[in-house]
């Protein structure tokens, strides 16, 4: 068989292994559309995918045959989910097993014959809703969420590709940019695109720097901010790459500080910066050491966090999670961080200034403990309850306690939102 045939399925199976051992995959840019759609679609349907894994194979695999896992995903992949034919799936699967893992070759050509057979034969049980939730994910849901909850959140996931939410500079014609990306306004100073299809950079207005992609909940806290505000207010975006809130805080016309310590996320948030004509002063510096000139009227903080809420864009969170031993530890180590962070940006603040936190995650103790704590060890901040005639979000995504809590399923029919927890505090005199 060809080797450039296998190829393309071989760096999907790296891809997907990798994700199974609790790893990041490399989510880059693939000039092969077949690798793509290998990845992408695996990751969404893995949940079901291990399903059928398991119910094909008498004996578990063990965590040591990951490789052979993954050679049978990516057939799985092409027979249910793609429109490669059955033989193909089997052949090249045989094949890469033979090169990879040599003595799993008849399990490889057992299961995906068995599933084509049973698929021909209407014997096939397909996975329920249940089934694609990793288990990880679902038992410590489970305790601040209902499972019909949960079922929606992994239900939004399979929705590829994700869609794409572009902020319009708000001194530009909201309707004639519509029609330009052909989009749809889907809140203020935003045009989304459904069905999203190839080079960011091709898309209409982005040389001219009109626009800038941000998905609508992560231009929330920005939005909830800015309201909060006088014109012209002094405020200071901590964490503040790759630049999307720090767009909209200076075209709302607001004098803006942005904080970032990586050097290489401060290049990036530059160089978006150029590419919108937009000018202010970016410091290189860990904020938690950094020593303000002056107080200022307002804070942005959108903390570093386990980013759980942004599953539609990156499928390989839920499972990642699942196998990664030390999930705990890097929630407990975020938290750690996320409290330095508002402990930072509390001496920034002036007497009656506000603060927005936000984080893209839907753990709770990276978003309602977070801001129960601070508060408690600061008497002289109080949460400003969210209403909804302030800001364009859904009618759920504001809880009894004014703070806002978005889930991937809202707006499902529109493409959903990513899952984010925000809240405003107020630094009393």
């Amino acid at each position: 068989m060809n080797k450039n045939y296998l190829k393309p399925r071989i760096e999907a199976i790296n891809e997907i292994y990798t994700v199974l051992q609790g790893m990041p995959h490399k989510n880059i840019e693939y000039n092969n559309k077949l690798i793509k759609s290998l990845i992408s679609i695996s990751l969404r349907r893995l949940g079901e995918i291990s399903f059928y894994i398991r119910n094909y194979i008498k004996k578990p695999l063990k965590k040591e045959h990951d490789k052979t896992k993954s050679i049978l995903i990516i057939g799985i992949t092409q027979i249910l989910y793609m429109k490669s034919p059955n033989y193909a799936s089997v052949d090249t699967s045989v094949e890469i097993t033979k090169k990879l893992y040599p003595k799993h070759t008849n399990l490889v050509n057992g299961v995906l014959r068995n599933i084509i057979r049973d698929i021909n034969s209407n014997k096939f049980i397909k996975a329920k809703p249940k089934n694609y939730i990793p288990n990880k994910i679902k038992n410590r849901w489970r305790k601040h969420m209902r499972i019909a909850d949960i079922e929606k959140i992994i239900l939004q996931n399979l929705e590829m590709p994700p869609s794409l939410d572009i902020s319009i500079n708000i001194k530009e014609n909201l309707l004639e940019w519509q029609k330009h990306l052909n989009g749809e306004i889907f809140g203020d100073n935003n045009i989304r695109i459904l069905k999203p299809k190839g080079n960011i950079e091709n898309l209409y207005g982005y040389s001219e720097g009109k626009w800038w992609i941000q998905d609508y909940a992560a231009q929330l806290p920005a939005k909830i901010l800015i309201s909060s505000l006088r014109q012209n207010a002094d405020i200071i975006d901590m964490c503040a790459a790759p630049g999307g809130k720090t767009a909209q805080l200076i075209n709302s016309g607001a004098n803006v500080i942005s904080i970032e310590k990586d050097f290489n996320r401060a290049k990036i948030l530059k160089k978006n910066l150029k590419r919108l004509r937009l000018k202010n002063k970016v410091i290189i510096k860990d904020v938690i050491n950094f020593k303000a000139d002056k107080k200022v009227d307002g804070i942005l903080l959108d903390a570093p966090c386990s980013a759980t809420g942004t599953f539609r864009k990156n499928p390989d969170i839920p499972w990642r999670i699942e196998n990664d031993k030390n999930f705990i530890n890097k929630i407990n180590n975020l938290c750690s961080t996320q409290k330095k962070l508002l402990e930072a940006a509390k001496n920034f603040l002036k007497k009656g200034g506000t603060l927005v936190y936000a984080v893209c995650s839907l753990e709770i103790e990276e978003g309602e403990n977070a801001i129960y704590e601070f508060i408690k060890n600061n008497k002289n901040f109080s949460v400003k309850p969210i209403h909804n005639n302030e800001i364009n979000i859904h009618k759920d995504a504001i809880t009894k306690e004014g703070f806002i809590r978005t889930y991937p399923y809202h707006y499902k029919l529109k493409g959903g939102i990513d899952g984010f927890f925000i809240a405003r505090l107020i630094k009393n005199n």
